[in-house]
This record gives structure tokens, C-alpha cells and sequence, in this order.
């Protein structure tokens, strides 16, 4: 995998749902995903957005399976090769941001025009339910030792005609290993939906 460091300029990223968009101008080799849902294997990238003010260039940090090239109008700063290598038992800091919702029958699904989904994701607002949704999400591979949420404003975004939100929040804290293999495998997909946001790259580092 490789770690890069990248800049896009604001009048490009204005919408934050065209971020996802230009980053894929880095990685033009690569196949575009055919998931299904955010359990499957991932094929392109993952990225965390590192700052994103009016006005400014939108600084983000991107993990991909291949290294990227350069693209007009996009300044990459860096990149560098990571071999992900955790062992059993072993203590690790880490750091996500994410889109912590559950899954619910849409009981307005009849009202909203071409609605082809009977359910609907709601985020999980309180500090309890979001950290209970991080142990479930880490599952056999880590045990979750400590962890601080911070909450983010919403992330408001249009897709074609339609507006949408999002609710999202950083968690830092520690981690034990149990399952390398599952581990680095949740290191290469990401965790939860949300990550055509910026949403999923979980980073780890000895504490």
C-alpha cells in the first residue's frame, strides 16, 4: 500500500462530493469499484481529509493499493510504501474518521420517488452507541482499549440535483491486536460507509 500526501485547490473541491471524484484523476490504471456494500474488498483508495476551509486548498491524506501519478491541477506532495505488519497481542494508537450510522426500515420509502431501498441508514449520534459501533466494526480483529470521540459539524454535500448530509466524528484511542490478518485486511478496505467522503481510513501507529 502507499501513503500520500496530496493538495486539490478549493474551486475544484467546493462540493465535498467531487473530492472523491479528482482523487481518482491519481490512480487513472485503476479499476472503478463495483461494491455492493461497504463489507466488500476495496479496489481504489481510501482518503482522510486533513483540512477543508473556504477558500483554501483542500489538504488531504490518501491510501492506495498502487502509487499514484500526477494529475493537472492536483499537487502531490509525497508518497511513500507502508507493509502493514501487526502482531498478536501488539498495542497500537490509532485514528479514524467515520460515518457511524445503523440500518432501519425506511418507513417513508413509499413516499420518496424512485426509492428502491427498503431501509435507510441513521447516524448514531450518542458517544455510547458510536463507540459500541467501532468495537462491533473491529470485530475479531482488535479489541477496542480506549477510545476519545470528537464530533464534527455535518458535511454537506449535493449529488447531481439532490443535497445530502452527513454526520461523521474522529476516533483516537488504542487498540489491541487479536487477528493480524483481519486487521490488515480492515487497514486495506476501511471501516463503515462513507468513504467517498473521506470516511474509513483507519491509521495506526505503535503508541
Amino acid at each position: 500500500m502507499f501513503i500520500s500526501r496530496v493538495e486539490i485547490p478549493w474551486e475544484a473541491v467546493r462540493n465535498p462530493y467531487d473530492i472523491h471524484r479528482q482523487l481518482w484523476r491519481l490512480f487513472p490504471s485503476e479499476v472503478r469499484e463495483t461494491r455492493q456494500n461497504s463489507e466488500q474488498g476495496r479496489q481504489g483508495f481510501l482518503f482522510r481529509i486533513e483540512d477543508h476551509r473556504t477558500g483554501r486548498p483542500t489538504r488531504l491524506l490518501v491510501q492506495s493499493r498502487r502509487a499514484p501519478v500526477h494529475a493537472d491541477g492536483i499537487l502531490l506532495h509525497g508518497s511513500r510504501e507502508i507493509q502493514p505488519a501487526p502482531s498478536p497481542g501488539q498495542r497500537l494508537a490509532f485514528l479514524l474518521t467515520a460515518n457511524p450510522v445503523r440500518t432501519i426500515a425506511d418507513a417513508e420509502r413509499d413516499t420518496k420517488p424512485d426509492k428502491r431501498s427498503e431501509k435507510c441508514r441513521v447516524p448514531l449520534i450518542k458517544e455510547e452507541e458510536q463507540h459500541d459501533w467501532l468495537a462491533r466494526k473491529l470485530d475479531t480483529a482488535a479489541t477496542l482499549e480506549n477510545a476519545t470521540i470528537l464530533p464534527h459539524a455535518p458535511l454537506y454535500f449535493r449529488k447531481g440535483k439532490h443535497a445530502g448530509k452527513l454526520a461523521t466524528c474522529t476516533f483516537e484511542g488504542v487498540l489491541r491486536v487479536n487477528d493480524p490478518v483481519r486487521l490488515v485486511s480492515l487497514l486495506e478496505n476501511g471501516v463503515g460507509p462513507a468513504k467517498g467522503f473521506g470516511c474509513g481510513l483507519l491509521l495506526v501507529r505503535r503508541p
